[in-house]
């Protein structure tokens, strides 16, 4: 019978070679194959196409104002504001006190839509964006004047902004079209110009996004 030769341990002794399991191994397994250091470059590199195509192509809305539109309604909106913080009383207390300030205020931003109807962007996604914005400005307006009436007249008030389709307020979609001209309408945020307070007091401040 044919004897079968035992691997002999790198410690052993004996007649034979000494030879181990990893002896005559490429040296260069341990090391990832060329072929998995290409892939991960290639995946590397199309990350890095992927950001760029989306920071200069991809992020730009359909929506976005050439520069000059943008700072037409920007300036509108920073008049506005300026001007609202010299309308006296900027905590109304009692219902008459209130009612007068939402009045002075529905003032100011009702010339800062008319505004708005003047800007005349060049293409027609943005012009269409620009008239819906100003629409939307208009109804949040009606709405602070209903409230305004109610509280006048009635023994409660309550304010209560439209909605759209998806039960969001609407200055929810006001915000996302300056969001979509970051940062050049930023003075048009609604809280910048405090679009939904009507209730203690006034706080006009620089909003970001």
């Amino acid at each position: 019978m044919r004897e079968i030769d035992q691997p002999m341990s790198g410690t052993g002794t004996g007649t034979g070679t000494g030879a181990t399991a990893t002896d005559g191994a490429d040296p260069g397994r341990s090391r990832a194959p060329w072929e998995f250091k290409v892939l991960l470059s290639f995946v590397a590199v199309l990350g890095v196409g992927i950001v760029l195509a989306w920071t200069l192509v991809g992020s730009r809305s359909p929506e976005r104002l050439e520069p000059a539109a943008a700072a037409q309604l920007s300036a509108a909106c920073d008049d506005a504001q300026a001007r609202l913080k010299t309308v006296p009383n900027a905590f109304p207390r009692t219902g008459p006190d209130r009612v007068a300030r939402i009045r002075a205020e529905n003032d100011v931003l009702r010339t800062m839509i008319r505004r708005f109807a003047e800007v005349r962007p060049r293409a027609a996604t943005p012009t269409a964006a620009v008239r819906g914005w100003t629409d939307d400005w208009s109804k949040a307006l009606d709405a602070r004047e209903r409230y305004a009436n109610d509280l006048e007249t009635k023994k409660t008030a309550q304010f209560v902004l439209p909605s759209t389709q998806g039960l969001k307020p609407i200055t929810k979609n006001m915000d996302d079209f300056v969001r979509e001209n970051h940062p050049n309408l930023n003075a048009c945020f609604v809280d910048a110009l405090a679009l939904e307070t009507v209730e203690g007091p006034r706080d006009y401040k620089e909003v970001t996004g």
